[in-house]
Parts: C-alpha cells; structure tokens; sequence
C-alpha cells in the first residue's frame, strides 16, 4: 500500500489530496481545500499545511503543483517557487517531496533547484497528463476561481502550445477569467440598462462569483472566496454588490433588473471562453470534432461553451475505484505520484 499527497497551491486557495494505492491502482481518497490569500499571509502558509497534512493524514510521499508565485509578495516567480516549495518541505520534513516540473516529470526537491521557473504554475500539466492517458483525444476545459485552462490533447499527447504563463496567455490556453474571483470589471465595461448601455465603475464591487449565486449556478457554500465588500454569501447581498457596479443600490434597482445584468455578464463571460476555444481549437484539422471534457468549480461554464460549438461534452475520469475525489490538479498530482511509485 501507497499513500500519496498531491499539493495545489495557489494565490488565493491551498487544495490538496490523498490518494492510496494499492497493487498499483488507487482504491480511495479525499481532498480538502482552503481559502488562504498568500499575498496577505505568507507566514501563515507552514501551519496551514500542516493543519491539512494533520487533517488528510500520514503519507508516504507527496508531489506539488502550484500558481501561487505570480502573487505580488514575492519580488520574482523564481522566489515565489523557492518559497512555496521550502514552505511545503519544512512544514512536513519526514515525508519525501517532489516537483511536477514543466515537462510533467516529478522531480524529488532536497530544498535546492537548478531552475525554480521550472516548477512555475505547473498545475495543469498535472491534470492534462493525467487525462491524456484516459481521454486521449479531447479538449481539457478547466475553470477555476481565478483563470480557465484550455488544453488541447490529441492522439494521448499533450498539444498545448505554450508551458509559461505568458506563452499560454498568447496561444488562448490561459484566459485570466474564473467562476468566483474575476471582477465584473474584467468580464464587461458596459451594461444595457433600461434601454441604455451603461458603463460601469472600475471598482472592485462584485465578483463572478456573486453573478452566478444570483444565477444559482453556484450555491452559498461553493462561494469559497472573499466577499469584495466583506459582507455575506446571501442572494440580498449579492444583489447589493452588483447594482454597485452601476453606482447604485439594491434600493435603486429592481431585483429583476439586476438579475437581468447578472445574465448579460455571464453571457460575457462565455463568449470571452469561447472565443479562446476558437482560438485554441483552429490550429487542429479536427479542432472542431474534439470532445470537451470540463473541469473545475466552473465546469458548468466549460460545458455551455462546448455545446454552443457543437462540441460533444464528457465526464471526467474517475480516479480512484470506489470514492474517487473530484478530478482536480491536486488529485492528479497525487495520482501522477502513486503511479510512479508503484
């Protein structure tokens, strides 16, 4: 028996996953994810490893994927990885560690690296090798709070374009739109209105995340990021927050007409999606014929983008026989780990 650890450390969300294998399949496992701002708190990011490694259980080996070098706190990315995987490697000492570099190799990590930016924002390569072996002609479509990765794999091989951010940002693999964080600043500048179009204030009042609870696409318990105006996850005060990206109030405004901009901004935000699947999906002869398989807590947006392309929609594959933990890049790093290690 195995038990293996994958790590997926972001800016804003610390998630992980334990897996057991057994006679080289996994047979079981559980994740646990926290919102933690990394930017506000990076002191606090060993003992909340700890506290989920305590809450997971022992391990005999753990691999790490992470975006959480991009933060701000950290003078380059090459820090950013040298702290986040030191983090990682001193909060839990006696488990041995490894790196999912941008070649999808797991590389043991002793504290030193040659190349840190070797190990920057690897947690899609987790992901779309994991699948790669399971769906190996498909369009992996992950949306997550914060960014939405579009991976093309053709033939059981990974065909994205780009491996760094900025590569991935030009190919239309990475689109910096999410189901919860983005500002509805970044998703529209306009919006019509009592047969208007209106702009909108550049203010951080609402999120997508507020869109689509409104939407009821998300519940309040799936609203797993802070609040912009540090008030509840409730339908009244999500109501609040978007009629302040117009300058006005829940008093201002019917509910009907802020549900209204709720709809137009998530229409928005699908066609900023689709346009990259175009995007990503034109360099292939058969782009347009690949399955899509959508991922992530806005895996619902991943699919209204494939049926407006035609594009046949499938289930992501189950890890682990039995209870198998959502397909996620913790989970695949943990499934990549107890693979190799048989």
């Amino acid at each position: 028996m195995v038990r293996v650890i994958g790590w997926d450390i972001g800016g804003a969300n610390v998630k992980a996953a334990r897996l057991i294998f057994e006679s080289g399949r996994a047979t079981g496992g559980r994740t646990v994810r926290r919102y933690f701002e990394i930017w506000r708190d990076t002191a606090g990011l060993g003992p909340l490893l700890r506290e989920i490694h305590k809450e997971l259980g022992a391990a005999d080996a753990m691999a790490v994927t992470m975006t959480a070098e991009l933060a701000d706190v950290f003078g380059d990315r090459a820090e950013g990885v040298a702290f986040i995987l030191r983090a990682v490697r001193e909060a839990i000492p006696d488990t041995p560690l490894y790196a999912i570099d941008l070649d999808g190799r797991l590389v043991p990590f002793d504290g030193e690296a040659e190349d840190f930016l070797a190990f920057a924002a690897t947690n899609w390569i987790a992901e779309a090798l994991v699948l790669a072996d399971r769906q190996p002609d498909c369009l992996m479509v992950d949306i997550g709070s914060t960014t939405t990765d579009l991976i093309p794999i053709v033939g059981g091989k990974l065909a994205a374009k780009g491996r760094r951010d900025i590569e991935r940002l030009a190919s239309g693999e990475l689109i910096y739109t999410g189901a919860l964080r983005t500002p509805v600043a970044a998703i529209v500048s306009q919006i019509p209105l009592r047969g208007t179009i209106c702009r909108i204030s550049a203010e951080h009042f609402a999120i997508a995340a507020d869109v689509y609870l409104l939407l009821g696409r998300i519940g309040p318990g799936e609203y797993v990021c802070a609040t912009p105006d540090g008030r509840g996850r409730t339908t009244h005060e999500a109501l609040g927050r978007l009629a302040r990206v117009v300058c006005e109030d829940s008093k201002g405004l019917t509910p009907e007409e802020i549900m209204r901009m709720a709809a137009y901004i998530a229409e928005k935000q699908v066609q900023q999606i689709t346009e990259g699947m175009y995007q990503v999906l034109s360099r292939f002869d058969r782009g347009f014929r690949l399955p899509v398989v959508a991922v992530g807590i806005g895996a619902f947006l991943g699919a209204s983008c494939a049926q407006r392309l035609g594009l046949e929609v499938c289930d992501p594959p189950a890890l682990a026989d039995g209870e198998s933990p959502p397909f996620s890049p913790s989970a695949a790093a943990a499934y990549l780990l107890g693979k190799a290690l048989g």
